[in-house]
């Protein structure tokens, strides 16, 4: 780059995820040190959350380049069918993810939820209703307890996940992903990254049909993935499936552009294929 910058980029989490996304930037540096016009590599919801933060943190003087190789949304994208449109991205967002529920305060976006149903290609296996007693007896009938033992497994990352926002209210950061993961599920969540969503799910007692009837279909929806996925990414996007979930009227997406528009973020439509640390200055990373 021509000039210092401090590079986020976002991090691979879903959307719901996401996850719940997590993006813990460096508040160490003075403002001083930002005026080289901070970078932000990829405008989805990781890096359009790292924009808004870093301009929260050290103020609307703060000139922010974005870089973004394709549409800002990333993954966060609508498709239109028969004049209906739908997510087909990061497709509903958890009541637990506390950063998406705060940007759309900001935004002053409208949220509607949705149902699901699961798809065979030729008809509908399952479809979700408005009555919680008859999704739960539905699901036992076609998957027996499955659900429940994904639940359990679910709600147990995912508790321990949440230690994350108390970290980010401190203004916490950690130098590498390791070392978060570690700080919040121990050597466990390590190795979460290290072998597939379906490997884990299988061990705890979840069917290979509920792994290829219902869990395909969500990481495909929520991320664009299969179930060969990593386990820790896999449970932050199984997350936004289930429960108390919700989604943007309009397209998730529009959170997205909304924060760049909020920051009055410069994005530039290119793509970056590398960053590098020059003698002659600085750069270090705000995101993870």
């Amino acid at each position: 780059m021509s000039r210092e910058a401090v590079v986020a980029t976002p991090a691979p989490m879903g959307s719901s995820c996401a996850g719940t996304q997590a993006a813990l930037c460096s508040c160490a540096r003075s403002t001083a040190r930002l005026l080289g016009a901070p970078t932000v590599v990829g405008a989805g919801v990781g890096g359009s959350a790292v924009a808004y933060f870093l301009q929260q943190h050290f103020g609307p003087q703060v000139q922010l380049d974005v870089f973004e190789k394709g549409h800002v949304g990333g993954r966060l994208a609508t498709v239109t069918v028969n004049k209906q449109q739908y997510e087909s991205g990061g497709a509903s967002i958890h009541s637990l993810n506390l950063h998406m529920q705060d940007f759309v305060k900001v935004l002053g976006e409208c949220t509607v939820a949705g149902k699901s149903a699961i798809f065979s290609g030729e008809h509908f296996v399952l479809e979700e209703t408005d009555w919680y007693l008859l999704n739960l007896f539905r699901l036992w009938w076609h998957y027996g307890i499955s659900f429940l033992r994904l639940q359990m497994w679910v709600e147990e990352v995912m508790e321990k996940f949440m230690r994350i926002y108390k970290y980010q209210a401190y203004g916490y950061a950690f130098s590498s992903l390791e070392e978060l993961l570690r700080s919040l599920g121990g050597e466990a969540f390590v190795n979460m990254t290290r072998r597939s969503v379906a490997e884990s799910l299988l061990e705890v007692g979840v069917t290979q049909r509920f792994v290829d009837d219902v869990i395909a279909a969500v990481l495909r929806s929520s991320c664009g993935q299969s179930v060969l996925v990593p386990a820790f990414a896999g449970a932050m996007s199984l997350a936004g499936a289930q429960g108390s979930t919700w989604a943007v009227e309009g397209g998730n997406k529009l959170v997205c552009s909304g924060l760049l528009k909020l920051t009055k973020a410069n994005v530039i439509p290119a793509r970056v294929t590398g960053v590098s640390l020059h003698s002659s200055g600085e750069a270090w990373p705000a995101g993870l």
